[in-house]
C-alpha cells in the first residue's frame, strides 16, 4: 500500500503538468496543489524554491510556464553542482 505522501507527490507533478503553460495559478491554488498553507508558499518564494509572483487583482499569481522554467533552472543548477562535485572528488582520488 502506498503511503499518503507518495500519492500526494505524484499528484503534484501530474496536476501541474496537466495545466497549459499559459494557465494562471493563484497562491491559494498552489497551496492546494502542494497540500500546504499559503504562508508556506510565501516562504518557498523567499527561499527561491518558487519564482517571484506577479499581482493580478491584488493577488499573487504565476503562470505554469514560469513555475516550470524556474524548476528547470534549479534542476540544471543542481546537476551542474553535482557534476562539479563529482569532478572534484575524482581529482582528489587520483
Amino acid at each position: 500500500m502506498a503511503n499518503d505522501n507518495t500519492e500526494i507527490d505524484a499528484g503534484i507533478f501530474k496536476e501541474l503538468g496537466e495545466l497549459s503553460p499559459g494557465a494562471v495559478i493563484s497562491e491559494q491554488g498552489l497551496a492546494k496543489i502542494f497540500s500546504r498553507h499559503k504562508v508556506s508558499i510565501k516562504r518557498a518564494v523567499e527561499r527561491g524554491e518558487l519564482p517571484p509572483s506577479v499581482r493580478l487583482l491584488g493577488e499573487p499569481v504565476w503562470t505554469i510556464k514560469s513555475l516550470q522554467d524556474h524548476l528547470n533552472k534549479r534542476m540544471e543548477a543542481a546537476q551542474k553542482e553535482a557534476d562539479r562535485m563529482k569532478e572534484k572528488i575524482n581529482k582528489l582520488s587520483v
